[in-house]
């Protein structure tokens, strides 16, 4: 009987020193370029920015926060990938940098759980080749945060979206938080077809023309997602919207919620509602 618990504390320690050994190299807080498969990890904050070029590599960098020391210095992106050809980063928290995480895909490219704080220009941007050969594994844009709110620091305004995805066919944009936002766009997808936008949250955001934009983007699943404002100052919910299926959203205090223009709608709530024709 005593086995038991002696084997679960010791598949408990190797699950601990698997963990801990997950990392092939740790970046110096001085290194800025990783080049070469493998997976990296950072063991502390650093102030100067990351740059990624070449395939295979994953960036984990366990919550550590990548700051810019200066708002005139420290480089424009916090985060910077070239040629993504399955590149993960995950974990990261970048503040202060005009673009937060910047990613150019090939593919099966993936941001997981990153923040990104005082962006004063795209928070989170990822631009590809809109690869659409449907067995290619989608690129996912999932369970990140972009915070707006201005400080005593930094009042300034955002003058970009808070995520902007580009030439991504198929791409998983889900999970994803965008709160205090003060620039006019929260989600602008553009030359993106057949992408999934589900289960995101933009939370109390400044005036904003429109929170979820599609630009030739057609056949968007629009699902289980919610825009929550204090006042009525979201002009669109959604727009451009022509062939999309939006399905369970909650948009409150948009003055146009954008769902007429879905070629689906099921079961959205909007509040208030529209005047009546």
């Amino acid at each position: 009987m005593r086995l038991i618990p002696i084997a679960g504390l010791a598949l408990t320690g190797l699950m601990l020193s698997t963990s801990a050994f997950a990392c092939d190299t740790i970046v110096s807080p001085q290194q800025i370029s990783i080049h070469g498969p493998g997976k990296y990890c950072l063991s502390a904050n650093r102030s100067l920015p990351i740059e990624i070029s070449g395939p295979d590599i994953e960036l984990d960098c366990r919550t550590r926060s990548i700051i810019n020391p200066s708002s005139n210095g420290g480089g424009p992106t916090g985060i910077r990938i070239n040629s993504g050809d399955k590149v993960i980063v995950r974990n990261c928290r970048v503040d202060g940098f005009p673009i937060g995480i910047d990613m150019n895909v090939q593919s099966n490219a993936q941001l997981l759980n990153n923040t990104v704080v005082r962006a004063q220009d795209v928070a989170i941007m990822v631009h590809g080749i809109n690869n659409t050969d449907p067995f290619a594994e989608p690129t996912r844009i999932v369970g990140n945060r972009v915070i707006g709110y201005p400080t005593a620091n930094d009042p300034s305004s955002s003058w970009a979206p808070a995520l902007r995805v580009v030439g991504l066919g198929r791409a998983v944009i889900s999970n994803n938080v965008v709160a205090g936002h003060r620039g006019p766009v929260g989600l602008e997808l553009v030359d993106s077809p057949d992408v999934q936008i589900t289960n995101n949250q933009f939370l109390d955001p400044a005036a904003v023309d429109r929170m979820i934009r599609l630009e030739q983007s057609p056949r968007a699943r629009v699902v289980h997602n919610t825009i929550m404002s204090r006042q009525q100052n979201v002009m669109f919910g959604l727009s451009g919207a022509s062939g999309a299926t939006c399905v369970e959203n909650v948009f409150i205090n948009t003055i146009h919620s954008g769902f007429s223009d879905c070629a689906v709608t099921r079961y959205n709530v909007e509040q208030p509602l529209p005047p009546a024709p």
